[in-house]
């Protein structure tokens, strides 16, 4: 069981659908309609391809830990949640109708899908983007697959609850002490590897500063939406990534060729995010570029087991399946020895041990000084 629960977590967190096993993700979390306007085409696609062929979801409905639910559309989604559960429960009569009108909603829904319309107007952003190299582009921005970015991004979005409720402790108090070591105004923000923002809860610390610009960087284009609702209901920014005085923007791109200039921002973010890239050298060398003096990289990522030799040859056995089947994500990466030999001004990382998840339990976390 154990060994189930872990290859579906490494799905989740290294970006396929490979792992989405029936009882791993939800099939239709992003069923209402109204949190995500444009963003629900693709959304509700996602999720869609995760019903068995009778109609009814083949997922269990677990839901999301970290969430806030102080709000009444929040509570409205939590019974529709309610009413997908009884309408999927074998032999109800409400399966049908329902049914009907989840399709209906999703055809009904805004055309465009893209999220571009509800992203901030670039006078209100601080940092200016830029079209990285082109011959690191072709290097590290390899072709992806739509629908199965489309799928593993509903699986994200859905997925990772347990984990995430265990790493909040340790990731609240790494992010309260990268928070108030920043400017208390107009902080420019880089989280790489950005996926359905999990982080966003994080940002509300009262150590945060007002008028952040937080840039969200991810190659996988359909993870927009999620993260954009993660951040309302975070209460970081409104509807669309702007308010609050905090902006959002969600990008296309890389780690090895982040779309930022040289010395723009005050504090990069790197969580889950080292396992699967191309190449972790050339991904922590840009988070050092686009820093600026003094700058902050924030790391917290899954390594190889130093501490358990069983463990750890488990992990270089399973890598090589591993990487072709979730993205790229290696189980015996040395990320802190990565970061060790980049050269910061100081480093203060941590080596520790999670306890409910199996392979990616050995962990790393910390901030370094450009």
């Amino acid at each position: 069981m154990m060994l189930v629960k872990t290859m579906l977590l490494l799905s989740a967190a290294a970006g396929s659908h490979a792992f989405c096993a029936p009882s791993s993700v939800p099939a239709s979390l992003s069923t209402r309609t109204s949190a995500f306007c444009s963003a629900a085409r693709s959304s509700k696609g996602a999720c869609m391809a995760h019903m068995g062929s009778d109609g009814r979801s083949q997922h269990n409905l677990e839901v999301k830990r970290g969430f806030s639910y102080d709000d009444e559309e929040n509570r409205d989604f939590d019974k529709e949640q309610q009413q997908l559960q009884a309408a999927d429960a074998p032999g109800s009569t409400e399966q049908g109708n329902f049914r009907r009108k989840f399709l209906r909603e999703a055809l009904l829904l805004g055309a465009c899908g893209c999220g571009a319309c509800l992203l901030p107007d670039p006078a209100d952003a601080l940092a200016q983007l830029r079209t990285p190299p082109k011959e690191a582009v072709e290097a590290f921005d390899l072709p992806r697959n739509k629908f199965v970015d489309a799928s593993f991004a509903c699986g994200m979005f859905t997925g990772m609850g347990e984990y995430e409720a265990e790493a909040a402790p340790k990731k609240a108090a790494l992010f309260k002490q990268l928070l108030a070591s920043l400017p208390r105004k107009d902080a420019v923000i880089a989280e790489v590897g950005i996926g359905s923002f999990p982080n966003a809860k994080f940002f509300t610390a009262r150590e945060a500063p007002t008028g952040m610009d937080i840039i969200g960087i991810d190659p996988n284009d359909e993870m927009k939406n999620y993260a954009l609702e993660n951040a309302r209901r975070a209460k970081i920014t409104g509807k669309g990534g702007k308010g609050g005085g905090n902006t959002l923007r969600i990008v296309h791109g890389v780690s090895e060729a982040l779309p930022l200039e040289d010395a723009s921002c005050d504090a990069v973010l790197c969580t889950l995010t080292l396992c699967s890239v191309v190449s972790p050298e050339a991904s922590v060398a840009e988070v050092k570029r686009v820093l600026k003096p003094g700058g902050k990289f924030l790391f917290w990522e899954h390594v190889l087991s130093e501490t358990d030799p069983q463990l750890a040859r488990t992990q270089k056995a399973l890598t090589p399946q591993q990487v072709k089947r979730a993205d790229g994500c290696h189980l015996d990466r040395r990320t802190g020895e990565v970061i060790k030999a980049a050269g910061f001004a100081s480093l203060d990382l941590e080596s520790f041990s999670l306890t409910e998840q199996g392979f990616l339990n050995p962990t790393v976390a910390g901030i370094a000084t450009a």
